[in-house]
């Protein structure tokens, strides 16, 4: 990694999940999730898309992961499980430490599209303030994220929100078709 963020490659937009889908909350379009078990039937690769809002607490964080796991099983997904929701756990974990630690009822959104071939999560928190690259140190807990995510997916960026620029959505792609990453 360069240490500068990439820039934003062709895919969703915040016009793909409209803003009815954002303020209800919960968790949107999933079909073939149990509530109880966790056994589903997988199927083929299907397109889908939903849209999760969060709030900015650990068990929610364990919930969403779970909800994403879900649907990637049960979409056809299952062989790049593994590598989505341990990239989408970093970017949740990040924007509820570092995008809603000034806000006591933070939330941020979490979605996640397939199309086409190609798997995308976003990540939307209310901070403006980039994520930053840099090294750890081996004593270190924490640090590594944006490396992690730099070699486990095919393509991430980051975009402030348009018109307003009061929030951010880290976001990552992978094209499962393709391998697991790119990098």
């Amino acid at each position: 990694m360069n240490g500068t963020l990439p820039q934003r490659s062709n895919g969703l937009t915040k016009d793909d999940f409209p803003a009815a889908e954002r303020a209800r909350g919960g968790l949107l379009g999933i079909e073939g999730c149990p509530a109880g078990d966790g056994s589903v039937s997988v199927c083929p690769a299907r397109d889908f898309q939903v849209a999760m809002v969060v709030p900015a607490q650990a068990d929610a964080v364990f919930g969403a992961r779970r909800q994403l796991a879900c649907l990637l099983r049960s979409s056809g997904l299952a062989e790049c499980a593994d590598t989505v929701l341990l990239v989408a756990q970093e970017l949740m974990v990040n924007a509820m430490v570092h995008g809603c630690a000034s806000r006591p009822d933070g939330r941020f959104v979490m979605r996640a599209k397939h199309w086409r071939g190609c798997l995308r999560v976003e990540v939307e928190d209310p901070s403006t303030e980039q994520p930053r690259p840099r090294t750890a140190t081996a004593d270190e807990e924490a640090g590594r994220g944006l490396q992690l995510l730099d070699a486990l997916v095919t393509r991430w960026g980051v975009d402030l929100s348009l018109p307003d620029e009061t929030s951010k959505t880290v976001w990552f792609e992978l094209d499962p078709a393709a391998g697991e990453a790119a990098s």
